[in-house]
């Protein structure tokens, strides 16, 4: 009988680290990529829950994002840099740069990114009398990058600095 309390924990830990709480896809069709943003439960001060998957003819490519509170921070913006290289950027400044092929992913550069093309954000959506669920909304809600409490002069070396604020409303 001692088995089963220890079956059930671990289906419950299987569970909630192989299953994403949130999931959301973009189809990009027209450029050749879909992205998918997953967010677990996890301990954040050893794995931040986020996963950005990008999904093209060469594969499926996978990496986490730094940053933490998933829950009250989860827009993450995504912009097609040129053919080759795409860019997510994040709550409180943690920005990649993606290369689809060869593929690599790194945190973004201090560059501006004002030639990038905005694509749209992953968010969450509050449907009336409904459970939160996370989106990819097209380029309709303002280009809106979360920075929180930080000081805005540190905002300065980020790309799209136009486009950061302390908060950013709800689509």
């Amino acid at each position: 009988m001692s088995l089963v309390p220890a079956i059930l924990i671990l289906l419950y830990v299987g569970y909630s680290t192989m299953v994403p709480r949130y999931s959301a896809v973009a189809y990009f069709e027209n450029f050749g990529f879909n992205l998918r943003l997953d967010f677990y439960r996890t301990d954040e001060a050893v794995d931040t829950g986020r996963y950005l998957t990008v999904i093209n003819s060469g594969g499926y490519y996978r990496f986490m994002i730094q940053g933490w509170d998933w829950t009250h921070r989860a827009r993450t913006s995504v912009y097609r840099i040129d053919a080759n290289r795409l860019a997510a950027l994040s709550a409180m400044g943690y920005d990649y740069e993606m290369t689809l092929k060869p593929w690599n992913a790194a945190p973004a550069g201090s560059g501006r990114g004002d030639r990038w093309q905005y694509l749209g954000a992953f968010d969450f959506a509050f449907p009336p009398g409904e459970k939160p669920r996370l989106e990819f909304f097209d380029a309709q809600p303002a280009e809106c990058i979360p920075m929180g409490k930080a000081d805005p002069s540190s905002w300065t070396d980020k790309p799209r600095v136009s486009a950061r604020r302390a908060a950013c409303p709800s689509p």
